[in-house]
């Protein structure tokens, strides 16, 4: 299920800032234009949208003004949604809640909330594509926990890479090691550990966006959730190339905090080695996305099969071609594995000071 608080499982941020003055979406209301306080719309896909018009919507008036659980009463609707309504908050200024409470499911379709006088005749509703242009979306889903949903395990992969680059022979930087390997494992993870549905302790996997730029999407995610209740976070980089060796892998910044003992061990049990870091020059500890939890003290770490010294790493030739797949299925069951004791509750790895970014 989505993350809660959100409509979906997208979790947009602004990679490059931007102002928070700007307006993300436009509203003509019978060819008057609508402030941008007076309406919100909430969409369940990512990125900017075709223009909509009244047809769009089921049109609901609101006999009460918007409440923080009025999304919660139309949870399951299936088609697009205009709730409008001509009553203002009770202190007779602000017409939106400060926040919205969603059912656990998120919301099934997009809807537009508008304080308005009167009905509409007409109405035409568009993004503004300057907005829309700075987002970047983490990808977010939980499996709740049985007997501890307040202690979270994390699992998380980044998804983005490079693009392309000017080369005559091929421009494509396919990102089929760093990372497709890595969100593949998440996905697959996610998929066994769902259909278990045994887990004491609640799951949550992360996608994230913007780690090429500076890990800009789980440093953004970190912003909204309370580190105190992340028991661990497994990030998983680069295990598509056995580049020291067939089930080898090595965990990053080992000497920071007791997850990195669990998961050796439990990795051990399942047929793969873990060698050390092969190079603290490198710092790699510090260069992905487990380190936006460490630096909230939150016991995080790297599993990766290969690093930046591999001959394809943020080259064309990262391609699928050269994946080993068995290999890369072996390391995924043994994570699997290696998480149990966590997963279950019955280990948790000592809490760590925070990691300082210098």
């Amino acid at each position: 299920m989505p993350l809660p608080g959100l409509p979906g499982y997208f979790m947009p941020f602004q990679f490059l800032g931007g102002s928070k003055n700007q307006a993300s979406d436009f509203l003509t209301w019978d060819t008057k234009a609508v402030s941008t306080d007076q309406f919100l719309y909430i969409q369940t896909d990512p990125g900017n949208y075709a223009s909509k018009t009244l047809p769009d919507f089921r049109v609901i008036q609101l006999d009460t003004c918007f409440t923080e659980d009025i999304l919660k009463k139309f949870s399951g609707d299936s088609s697009s949604l205009l709730l409008w309504t001509n009553k203002k908050q009770q202190n007779g200024t602000k017409v939106l809640p400060e926040k919205f409470s969603l059912a656990s499911s998120g919301l099934q379709h997009d809807v537009l909330l508008v304080y308005a006088e009167s009905s509409p005749d007409s109405l035409l509703l568009r993004g503004n594509p300057s907005w829309y242009a700075l987002l970047e979306y983490n990808i977010v889903g939980i499996l709740p926990g049985k007997s501890k949903p307040g202690e979270v395990i994390i699992f998380s992969a980044h998804y983005d890479h490079e693009g392309v680059i000017k080369n005559k022979r091929d421009s494509i930087l396919n990102g089929a090691n760093d990372n497709a390997s890595g969100t593949t494992a998440l996905l697959a993870l996610a998929d066994y550990f769902s259909k278990r549905n045994d887990n004491e302790r609640t799951i949550m996997f992360c996608a994230f966006a913007g780690e090429e730029l500076g890990l800009l999407g789980s440093a953004d995610f970190v912003t909204h959730i309370n580190p105190g209740k992340i028991v661990a976070a497994i990030n998983i980089e680069m295990i598509g190339l056995p580049q020291y060796g067939k089930n080898r892998v090595f965990i990053t910044g080992e000497r920071y905090s007791g997850l990195s003992s669990i998961l050796r061990n439990g990795l051990k049990k399942n047929g793969i080695t873990v060698r050390s870091d092969p190079d603290e020059a490198k710092q790699l500890f510090k260069r992905s996305d487990n380190y936006s939890f460490a630096v909230k003290g939150v016991p995080a770490h790297s599993i990766m099969g290969s690093d930046d010294s591999e001959p394809c790493y943020h080259k064309p030739c990262d391609e699928l071609g050269r994946i080993d797949i068995p290999n890369m299925t072996r390391i995924i069951q043994a994570i699997a594995a290696a998480a149990e004791p966590l997963i279950n509750g019955g280990k948790t790895p000592e809490r760590t000071r925070p990691v300082s970014f210098e």
